[in-house]
């Protein structure tokens, strides 16, 4: 086993080496009350003349899409809606998607909603760019390795950070995982902020999604490969979600809370896509893959005992965050307690009623395989050691009637 750890940690710094000197792209970001208007020039200039708009059903029920529909329409460039994909975008959703961009001949695609939009309108553009390369075969590291149509996105929701990162993610129904593929052309061309587009998101997403940006800055920041780039951005995203959080949950029409959530979770998408994550979201994706569990939930799900696992062994970086989040006085522990008290503040379940003591085994291996060696984790985990953070997990094994999440 220390033979294999070792070989792990060669890796990751590979990993780091290559973050360094990789020149990972930045979409360009229309912000303010001139986004739009800028936005569209930026496509009058790039010759746009048909977008596939992906979405999910939710979305255009409230109809979150209609503005920039009308604005596109109004300059001159076809739209075209596919909004076949739920809250893991499947493989079969993506080649539906890839089907319906060709068949319209379509030159550019927008995604407006959460994570499962943006990786879904990354992964069509992915197949478009790489047509006899299956997304199974693109699996891993710089598997896609080509010019992508232009991707634009509008994130509904402030936490996946997709945006700004090289990963997508996708689900495979067929043999129940979730799987990602990362590749530098997978950034985004360019990012909406329409904080107003994030008003209407339900409390309990205005939640997950808050906690999954947060998840995505703390594990950049206490897995090895942290550097001084991805600490800063880390350290924004972290102050900014601790402080508007709460105010976007409690007060949805809050459009400076909104502003400052859509700037945490890119800071924490910039954080991550150079440092990788950890096992929060490792064992969230197996959630996401056996249960159905949105991402970000089951992140938040998982962020409280991941924690407790790693114990004291972080608590120099955690001083080092509370120090920028809170204030210069700080513990790990009081930052431990801040995340803690946001967790119940947001009403986010102890345990997962689904959850199947048989079923723990197997989402722990696939978990394991996931991280090692991708992961750059502070410390390793054992089989039983993931075996026994799961089992913490089901209602049973809770104290005092605690709520979980069915």
């Amino acid at each position: 086993m220390a033979a294999q750890h070792l070989f792990y940690r060669m890796y990751h710094l590979e990993l780091r080496l290559a973050a360094m000197l990789l020149p990972i792209p930045e979409p360009h970001v229309f912000h303010g009350d001139k986004a739009i208007e800028q936005w569209l020039a930026y496509l009058r200039a790039q010759k746009c003349q048909r977008i596939l708009l992906v979405s999910d059903p939710g979305v255009l029920a409230l109809d979150l899409h209609a503005q920039l529909k009308e604005q596109l329409l109004a300059n001159d460039i076809e739209v075209i809606i596919f909004s076949e994909l739920g809250a893991n975008p499947s493989i079969e959703q993506i080649e539906q998607g890839v089907s319906c961009y060709q068949a319209h001949r379509c030159d550019t695609l927008l995604a407006i909603g959460g994570g499962s939009a943006m990786d879904c309108a990354k992964l069509i553009a992915a197949r478009i760019a790489r047509p006899n390369k299956s997304l199974r075969q693109m699996q891993g590291l710089f598997k896609v390795l080509r010019t992508l149509p232009p991707v634009y996105v509008v994130p509904t929701t402030a936490g996946t950070g997709s945006e700004v990162t090289v990963v997508a993610v996708v689900s495979d129904t067929e043999r129940k995982i979730k799987f990602s593929i990362n590749d530098l052309c997978l950034v985004p061309k360019g990012v909406l902020f329409l904080p107003e587009l994030t008003t209407g998101l339900p409390p309990g997403l205005t939640a997950s999604t808050g906690i999954d940006a947060l998840t995505h800055a703390l594990e950049a920041y206490i897995g090895i490969n942290a550097n001084a780039y991805t600490r800063d951005k880390s350290e924004k995203a972290v102050a900014l979600i601790l402080d508007a959080l709460p105010r976007a949950y409690h007060q949805p029409q809050n459009l400076g809370a909104r502003t400052d959530m859509l700037w945490a979770a890119m800071y924490a998408g910039q954080a991550f896509t150079r440092t990788s994550v950890g096992y929060v979201h490792a064992i969230a994706h197996q959630l996401g893959a056996v249960y159905g569990l949105g991402h970000g939930l089951a992140n938040a799900l998982v962020l409280r005992p991941i924690l407790e696992f790693y114990g004291d062994k972080i608590d120099t970086k955690l001083e080092r965050l509370a120090k920028h989040s809170l204030d210069e006085h700080s513990s790990a522990a009081e930052l431990r307690e801040k995340i803690y008290s946001l967790l119940d503040e947001l009403a986010i379940p102890h345990c997962i009623a689904d959850l199947k003591a048989e079923d723990i085994p197997l989402i722990a291996k696939q978990a394991l395989a996931e991280a090692h060696p991708d992961y750059p984790v502070p410390c390793f985990m054992t089989q039983q050691e993931m075996e026994a953070v799961l089992r913490s997990l089901i209602p049973n094994n809770k104290p005092n009637n605690e709520p979980a999440i069915s």
